[in-house]
């Protein structure tokens, strides 16, 4: 990936935001970046459950799946990466425990995170 523009943590902070705000509209999932099965019953992507890294591309392109390479969807994921005790995102997501609101909280704690690293 060609590296030319790194966001401000209150850019990331907003995707974060907006991906918390996805997560509490369409629900979440474990597993995959969205609902296979709902999208299977041709419910549309962007409306699917998702998981923290398809709600975060939802807040990026408008849908769950990764679209090509994006430095803002990379640094939200690493923003969340860094407050986790598991391998990656998505493994967490998987962990027994970890649903909706975890999922929720987890993004609006690293947004309010960032943003206090700016204020600092």
């Amino acid at each position: 990936m060609t590296v030319t523009t790194i966001q401000a943590p209150n850019a990331v902070a907003g995707v974060l935001d907006r991906a918390a705000a996805h997560i509490e509209t369409v629900g979440f999932c474990k597993k995959y970046l969205y609902s296979t099965r709902q999208a299977a019953n041709g419910l549309p992507l962007d409306k699917c459950e998702v998981d923290v890294i398809g709600a975060i591309n939802v807040a990026v392109h408008g849908t769950p799946r990764y679209v090509g390479s994006s430095l803002t969807v990379w640094e939200a994921e690493q923003a969340v990466a860094a407050r986790i005790d598991a391998p990656s995102v998505a493994a967490w997501c998987d962990y027994k425990g970890n649903g909706k609101a975890r999922a929720i909280a987890l993004l609006r704690d690293t947004a309010a995170s960032l943003r206090t690293e700016v204020t600092a």
